[in-house]
């Protein structure tokens, strides 16, 4: 929790829609690391044994519980909800006079013969404040996120507010304990907390992994087209915008972002293809989707496997110095609607490009061509 917090600190604090969540989860955080046993043990060891520290512990808790309906309330309504913290603070207030007026006490605990310490009412106050705030919580992240476009957002709420069932029946629990001290019900109170910690540390790294899994698919796609786009910039040097680097450095030098430098090899590969275009007749097109079984695909621009054949045969022209067959420079269009459709499409041409059948088909054709000129 305390790494995920740590992470997430830099654009939380700059960010008014998720300052709530985090701060809810670094209290969260706070509140879980002081039910550590070492962690008391280390703090008696240095201030001596103290009640104080399970005090602090519950306090953190309360606001913990507004930061999150502070956090829910913003979500559903769009704006904060600060009363929230004001009324969070009299609970508090509340909680420190019974801790201070019950008998004398070192840690807060339900014993499983005897009065709770501090005393029932204490517990009473605690579990009602943190069971009603987590209900609020499940019900209200699960209802939005139901209606929530990114998916990013959705699994961060339905994340939060599962966190808060595990809260919320560690609460429970605590409740049924006090009136009938099944001797089971501690044994389980750990796992509770456990998911409760992991879930909440999950929900508020869910942005981190979006992007993790997005830079990802931006190097798998980089990596997909980069044979393609070596070939055609070999090809046709002058569409590259920088000076040609070795292959493993392309990944590790570039200072620019993934989207740009996708974005930057799609308009190289679309430039070379353009000038290539010109190498190749339509009776040459029209061979290669014949000779591919392909009479009835899309047109030669939309149809991966064709493309990539006559690609290489206007390569071959081209190094071998053949004239121009065509004069039409029209913008291709290839088998996407959108960047992205044109990235997956160009993808599918890399595949086809490196084909043992294109390849041979491609060379075929090429040394007809040869041999007529």
């Amino acid at each position: 929790m305390w790494l995920a917090v740590l992470l997430r600190a830099p654009t939380a604090v700059r960010s008014n829609e998720q300052r709530p969540l985090w701060l809810a989860v670094l209290g969260s955080t706070a509140a879980v690391t002081l039910h550590l046993q070492w962690v008391n043990d280390l703090i008696h060891q240095a201030a001596g044994p103290t009640h104080l520290t399970a005090l602090g512990r519950n306090l953190i808790g309360i606001v913990t519980s507004a930061a999150v309906l502070d956090f829910v309330f913003l979500a559903v309504r769009g704006r904060h909800t600060y009363p929230l913290y004001g009324l969070a603070g009299l609970v508090m207030a509340v909680l420190t006079w019974l801790d201070f007026a019950a008998e004398p006490h070192l840690s807060h605990t339900v014993p499983p013969i005897g009065d709770p310490a501090p005393s029932t009412t204490y517990w009473g106050v605690l579990i009602a404040i943190n069971f009603s705030t987590n209900t609020v919580c499940a019900i209200g992240c699960w209802r939005y996120s139901r209606v929530s476009q990114g998916l990013a957002l959705r699994a961060g709420l339905r994340l939060f507010g599962l966190g808060a069932v595990f809260s919320g029946a560690y609460w429970l629990l605590n409740t049924i304990y006090i009136g009938f001290r099944y001797s089971w019900i501690p044994s389980l109170t750990p796992l509770l907390l456990g998911c409760y910690a992991f879930l909440r540390a999950s929900a508020i790294c869910v942005p981190i992994g979006a992007a993790a899994a997005l830079a990802l698919r931006r190097i798998r796609l980089l990596w997909q087209l980069q044979p393609l786009w070596r070939e055609l910039v070999g090809a046709v040097p002058d569409v590259r915008l920088e000076p040609a680097r070795q292959r493993l450095l392309d990944f590790l030098r570039y200072s620019s972002p993934l989207d740009l430098r996708l974005y930057r090899m799609v308009i190289e590969i679309r430039d070379a293809i353009l000038d290539l275009r010109a190498y190749v007749s339509q009776e040459v097109l029209d061979e290669v989707r014949a000779r591919l079984g392909h009479e009835d695909s899309p047109p030669a621009d939309a149809d991966p496997g064709v493309t990539a054949c006559w690609l290489l045969i206007a390569r071959d022209a081209k190094a071998s110095g053949a004239p121009l067959l065509r004069g039409d420079l029209t913008v291709p269009v290839f088998g996407g609607v959108d960047l992205t459709g044109e990235i997956e499409f160009l993808c599918q041409v890399a595949r086809a490009d490196t084909s043992p059948r294109i390849r041979r088909l491609a060379a075929q054709l090429s040394c007809d061509l040869t041999a007529i000129r």
